[in-house]
């Protein structure tokens, strides 16, 4: 706040965010104290994610200069930057700080290198991230710690509990915890029905990322960038018939069975709802910032305690929610003050406190989180700091995260995966026919070209 030079221009802005605890914060805390600073009033849009991405495009198109500062989910900020909807961060550093383009450069060191490559465009950062979602398994540790169950495990199973490394022991796992009330778990009579696993199998966005957690640790992808001699993405490749994803929905199939029950609009909160209310044994692809909406299984059941692995087979699905300024801000000034403002230490570090799931490194790995008593809010901040610096650079090796048309194509992800979830017979013609969809949403809106797969398509 102190860095914060006097303004030249006060007119109001207008920011877009999610709603939930960092809106809130940002209204109750973080904003008055900007006004206070530099005379500039903030007017927040609060809405929902499903509808956030096409509230905020309708609107660029127009270059009315309505909002000043986007969200995004890291999945659009290619798109939008090839659009030319938002600002390289250091070209409004040149424009506003004193330190100029050092400053944002010396800004954005404690920031994961995995969400910086997510939210850049040919090489120039055009997002500041603050809500790092990136997954890890949710699991009850005192269920898999106990010696009965460890004991029977292995007589069933012929290998020891431990958290799920692989898909196969992860559905092996949703089969040995499920249990029907009046059965024992962990020396316990169950009230209740009891499911292995909580899956975001709703008709929602999240299931996509499960699936491409499992797509991805199976040795698929959705697209692929193929990158030339001066490491550009010279086109992307589709599989044409994506066998990865034909098999990754015959193991989410096996799951379901084993899952908490769920209706279309299961998602997050409800999975991670049934993990507080003593529903189920796991979680395994659960979004860590959703920590310690978890964690209050420890409350809720006695006994219960909460732990956190990496997702059975390895690549959680990764990304964050991030700020940018707008190509149309009618104070790109105060903006980019903001911008700065929400992603300094202090902010993360309280939003940190507030539940949520840092993108700075800084802030993560700050010895105060790793106390017993903090465990509630900064249970999962390891498993999140190993799961980011695993993706530091891998993301560049996906479509997912370097598509310039991620905003059209997503959503038809995350339909085919319900579609497919659900129909078995119709799996392989649900996956060709969304793999002619990438090709075409790609040639469409995409900035380089995506052609078939070169491969005989034999496994």
């Amino acid at each position: 706040m102190a860095q914060i030079p006097p303004l030249t221009n006060k007119a109001p802005i207008t920011l877009v965010a999610e709603k939930g605890f960092w809106t809130d914060y940002l209204t109750q805390e973080m904003l008055p104290k900007f006004t206070e600073k530099t005379g500039v009033k903030v007017q927040v849009i609060s809405t929902e994610l499903d509808s956030m991405f096409n509230l905020q495009t309708q609107d660029l198109l127009q270059g009315s200069g309505k909002y000043d500062l986007l969200t995004m989910e890291a999945g659009w900020a290619k798109e939008w930057a090839a659009n030319g909807y938002t600002v390289p961060l250091v070209e409004l550093a040149k424009l506003y700080d004193p330190d100029g383009e050092k400053a944002m450069e010396k800004y954005l060191e404690p920031y994961y290198p995995s969400l910086l490559n997510i939210l850049s465009y040919h090489g120039e950062i055009h997002a500041i991230p603050y809500n790092n979602y990136v997954m890890g398994n949710h699991y009850r540790a005192d269920l898999f710690d106990n010696n009965t169950e460890k004991t029977h495990f292995q007589s069933q199973f012929g290998y020891p509990l431990a958290p799920a490394k692989t898909l196969t022991e992860l559905r092996d796992q949703a089969q040995f915890f499920t249990r029907k009330a009046g059965t024992m778990l962990a020396d316990k009579m169950l009230t209740h029905d009891f499911y292995g696993l909580a899956l975001m199998s709703g008709d929602k966005p999240h299931i996509n990322d499960e699936f491409s957690s499992m797509i991805w640790s199976l040795g698929g992808a959705w697209m692929q960038p193929i990158y030339n001699e001066q490491k550009k993405i010279s086109h992307f490749e589709v599989p044409t018939i994506n066998h990865e994803a034909i098999k990754a929905a015959k193991l989410y199939r096996e799951l379901m069975p084993y899952a908490v029950p769920a209706n279309e609009q299961f998602a997050f909160n409800e999975a991670a709802n049934a993990i507080a209310t003593g529903q189920a044994a796991m979680w395994p692809f659960a979004y860590n910032n959703l920590w310690h909406k978890s964690f209050k299984v420890e409350q809720n059941i006695a006994g219960a305690r909460l732990a956190v692995s990496q997702v059975p087979g390895g690549y959680p699905y990764n990304g964050a929610y991030a700020f940018a300024v707008s190509y149309d801000s009618k104070n790109p000034q105060a903006a980019y003050w903001l911008i700065k403002y929400m992603g300094t230490y202090e902010a993360q570090h309280a939003y940190a406190l507030g539940g949520g799931n840092p993108c700075r490194m800084d802030v993560v790995t700050t010895n105060e989180f790793k106390s017993e008593s903090l465990r509630t809010i900064a249970g999962a901040f390891e498993a999140s700091h190993i799961a980011n610096m695993f993706w530091s650079t891998k993301v560049l090796e996906l479509g997912h995260f370097t598509s310039t048309a991620m905003g059209q194509i997503y959503p038809e992800l995350s339909h085919a995966c319900y579609r497919a979830s659900r129909m078995p017979a119709d799996s392989e013609d649900i996956f060709i026919k969304l793999s002619a969809e990438i090709k075409h949403l790609q040639n469409t809106y995409g900035e380089v070209p995506a052609i078939d797969k070169k491969t005989n398509d034999k496994h």
